[in-house]
């Protein structure tokens, strides 16, 4: 394949981020951005010199397209996926993959079934950090802890669709990504348990601040803890992270990764290799027609939304789910 023509869905920051990239590259053009908000979206289009669409179900039905890029609202992810991989496009998302797993299980599916390139927004594909990691966790044993904690002040600018229940989904579901990395390494999760306190909470699902837990114990051994508390009266934003392992424990600190033992404590240097961006990953693997680590990647994607959906569940139910 020659290049690579693009149809963008979405108008805010996320979609002028992926055009500026896409238009650095040779091998990607593109075509025509699609927006509910026609100010920002023609305002988007006329800068890159591309059409604007205001219906984005027009928009992937459109022959002239090999790949749509879906920044939208949580809440539309898995609708617009599941119409792109149905026209047999290609599909960039913004994650979270969907709001509910039976649309996270449909588009998976769909990218399968059709080979289709579907690439979640999680960094760890090419992160030489995380992938430093996962070679070096295999040689500590087993998985005793994983442990996660993210407090953020309340002040500073924020978009105040994050916090809104109905369109974000909880705590847990925008914040993904700090899930995602450790089913990468430690794998699939037999059980979920969540827990959430919202200050503000409002009729239509918006809140000021809140405290959410999830934890959950892997189907190959160990527990994971997630804590995050945002919009609260601290200084400053903290954040820690611990992967408890029989033969080790590895950190995080000041950017850098660590594996501390009896013996003493070691840098995890980043894998030594030429970097990519996540947006070069995937116009390549459509090039290439190669889907297997992309639909590897796309299932560890659907196993984080399994938890943080499940943990939805869990607090409206108030009950541990058990994930079959």
């Amino acid at each position: 394949m020659g290049i690579v023509n693009i149809g963008i869905v979405g108008s805010g920051g996320t979609a002028r981020h992926h055009i500026e990239r896409f238009s650095q590259m040779d091998t990607a053009k593109v075509v025509a951005i699609a927006s509910r908000n026609a100010q920002t979206g023609t305002a988007l289009a006329e800068k890159y010199g591309v059409e604007f669409v205001p219906d984005w179900q027009a928009l992937v039905r459109r022959s002239d397209l090999d790949g749509i890029v879906i920044c939208t609202h949580n809440d539309s992810h898995g609708e617009i996926a599941i119409a792109a991989l149905r026209c047999d496009k290609h599909v960039f998302t913004e994650y979270p993959l969907a709001r509910s797993i039976g649309e996270g299980e449909t588009a998976v599916a769909l990218a399968q079934a059709n080979q289709r390139v579907l690439r979640v927004s999680h960094s760890e594909a090419v992160s030489h950090s995380h992938n430093a990691i996962k070679q070096r966790v295999p040689e500590l044993g087993d998985l005793l802890l994983t442990a996660f904690l993210r407090l953020t002040p309340g002040r500073g600018a924020r978009p105040e669709i994050l916090f809104n229940l109905p369109v974000s989904g909880p705590p847990a579901h925008f914040f993904i990504y700090h899930i995602y990395p450790m089913i990468d390494l430690f794998g699939n999760v037999a059980w979920v348990e969540g827990g959430a306190v919202y200050e503000g909470l409002t009729d239509q699902g918006g809140y000021n601040r809140f405290a959410n837990t999830v934890n959950v114990g892997f189907k190959s051994g160990g527990i994971g803890q997630w804590t995050w508390a945002g919009g609260i009266e601290i200084r400053e934003a903290e954040q820690h992270l611990r992967y408890v392992l029989t033969g080790g424990t590895i950190s995080h600190s000041g950017g850098k990764w660590y594996c501390s033992t009896g013996l003493g404590m070691a840098e995890i240097p980043p894998i030594d290799a030429p970097s990519i961006s996540l947006q070069e990953l995937w116009v390549g693997e459509i090039q290439n027609q190669e889907t297997s680590a992309a639909h590897r990647d796309a299932a560890t994607a659907l196993e984080a939304i399994r938890v943080s959906l499940s943990a939805e569940q869990s607090m409206r139910e108030n009950r541990r789910v058990v994930l079959a």
